[in-house]
């Protein structure tokens, strides 16, 4: 199964008549996580994020309903060992990457850069790296270091219990991991949509992982 990204606004759901029809269209687990939340743009990435992952099941003839999570919290279909998936949102966007393989994938929104979280979580050669760059330059760099640092945990599977200064993520031509925190062929894609950070880790294929954009006002199931 080859490496995809589906990329989404999730603005069209701010309309009330297509967020309660398309809602009706998600499994109830999903449902049940949307309504969950409180504030209706909270509310409304949940649901891009749930309508994202029935579309890329649907791309590839799949079905399936029932979502658990391992004990790091890395959610998985039971009934499809072989689907590998991983969600992520910011802001008004939803991304989703599905694989054959062990993925992860992370969108950041701007306006996140704090020097005080590079200094703590990110490893010493990126921080060093990062504050090397011109100041006006480090809000977009950090969010790229950010955002393949969480794919690459996410694609482990290990949540918060792999520390993210443990590995260290290098930018350039070629991105990649420098140092890793396991031993397999991981590659990292990062790239920007408009001012969203975004990134993909895996074990094949991510760099020509293609981007299916979904535009949620024509969904209609």
């Amino acid at each position: 199964m080859r490496t995809k990204l589906y990329l989404a606004s999730t603005k069209a759901l701010r309309d009330e008549a297509r967020f309660a029809r398309l809602l009706e269209t998600v499994p109830d687990q999903r449902r049940e996580k949307v309504l969950a939340f409180r504030p209706d743009s909270a509310r409304r990435l949940s649901l891009g994020a749930g309508l994202l992952l029935k579309l890329a099941l649907a791309a590839d003839g799949l079905k399936a309903d029932e979502i658990r999570v391992t004990e790091y919290g890395k959610p998985y279909f039971p009934a499809l060992p072989d689907f590998h998936f991983s969600l992520s949102h910011s802001g008004e966007r939803v991304l989703c990457a599905v694989s054959g393989k062990p993925v992860g994938c992370d969108i950041e929104a701007p306006g996140r850069y704090d020097p005080k979280i590079a200094r703590r979580f990110f490893h010493p050669s990126e921080s060093a790296w990062l504050f090397s760059l011109p100041e006006d330059e480090r809000p977009a760099a950090f969010l790229r270091l950010w955002t393949c640092k969480e794919s690459y945990v996410k694609a482990l599977g290990l949540g918060l219990n792999q520390p993210l200064e443990s590995f260290a993520v290098r930018l350039g031509e070629p991105t990649g991991l420098v140092q890793t925190a396991d031993e397999r062929p991981w590659r990292l894609h990062s790239f920007m949509d408009g001012d969203y950070a975004c990134a993909l880790c895996g074990l094949a294929g991510v760099e020509d992982a293609p981007i299916q954009r979904v535009d949620f006002s024509e969904v209609s199931v």
